[in-house]
């Protein structure tokens, strides 16, 4: 499974890639990519740096000794990457009976009011 946030934000740069949650012969691996380092004035008017960056969680991944060697190399990290990006697209989401109906009445509603009718 692949859990992506796009537009993440921190005070601290973010690591390129983290393995995490060893548990098992199993982790978690998580792939930073777009970090940027911003700024922004505070309540105080002072200047705070600050970063932005799209995060790609492949969870419950085979753990073995090489994987953070792996994810070092530039081309090894582009095929990680890519491996999450296609995942992620492939992953059904599932949504209740009750939930998607209500989506279609408010499409329903929505296009009501675009097109002027109450």
């Amino acid at each position: 499974m692949v859990e992506v946030n796009l537009n993440c934000e921190s005070d601290t740069k973010p690591e390129k890639y983290v393995i995490e949650n060893v548990l098992n012969g199993k982790c978690d691996i998580i792939l930073n990519e777009n970090i940027a380092e911003k700024t922004r004035e505070d309540e105080d008017g002072k200047t705070k740096t600050y970063f932005t960056y799209d995060m790609y969680r492949i969870s419950k991944n085979n753990y073995r000794d090489t994987l953070e060697t792996d994810l070092a190399d530039n081309t090894n990290f582009a095929v990680w990457l890519n491996f999450a990006k296609e995942q992620y697209a492939k992953q059904i989401i599932e949504i209740s009976d009750n939930e998607r109906i209500a989506a279609l009445e408010q499409a329903i509603i929505d296009i009501g009011e675009v097109i002027g009718n109450d």
